[in-house]
């Protein structure tokens, strides 16, 4: 796959929608191609965050630790697809990770360096607006998910 390729994948996911070919070809220039086998841990819990991450090939699980299962036990809290980006919290408060990421099968991604893209973002603030509002899209429905998915449960546990 080619940075082509790349940027036809890029065009039609949420976190790049609305750039032009020619913003979508800088920001592909920025990614580095990375493989991982089944099972391997991409991100992990707690630590820091330099990169964003956009998936090429594969499915990758979203994981927290249980808070009552010790460190071993996880529970899967999100599966990313093809053309969907994870990581990205990184990206706009620079904390430590939320959530670790495994390859749910071998994948390929395009990594990408908070650092570098904060400085692509500055140097145009056209493609960092439209990056920022459509990362701002995508947490907003997943903390909307969340909500709902903390909502029905709580309601199964104070009605049972």
């Amino acid at each position: 796959m080619g940075d082509e390729s790349h940027r036809n994948l890029l065009k039609h996911s949420k976190v790049f929608d609305a750039l032009s070919d020619e913003q979508l070809d800088r920001v592909v220039a920025l990614g580095q191609v990375e493989s991982f086998p089944e099972g391997a841990v991409i991100v992990e819990e707690d630590k820091a965050g330099k990169s964003c991450y956009f998936l090429i090939q594969g499915r990758v699980d979203i994981e927290i630790r249980s808070p009552f299962g010790g460190s071993d036990k996880v529970q899967k809290i999100a599966t990313i697809k093809r053309g969907e980006m994870f990581g990205e919290l990184s990206l706009v408060d620079g904390f430590l990770r939320s959530a670790s990421a495994r390859a749910a099968e071998a994948v390929e991604l395009l990594a990408f360096e908070n650092e570098q893209l904060e400085a692509l973002m500055e140097d145009d603030p056209r493609i960092g607006y439209q990056i920022m509002r459509n990362v701002a899209n995508v947490l907003s429905s997943r903390i909307r998910t969340t909500n709902m998915k903390l909502r029905n449960t709580l309601s199964d546990i104070l009605y049972y």
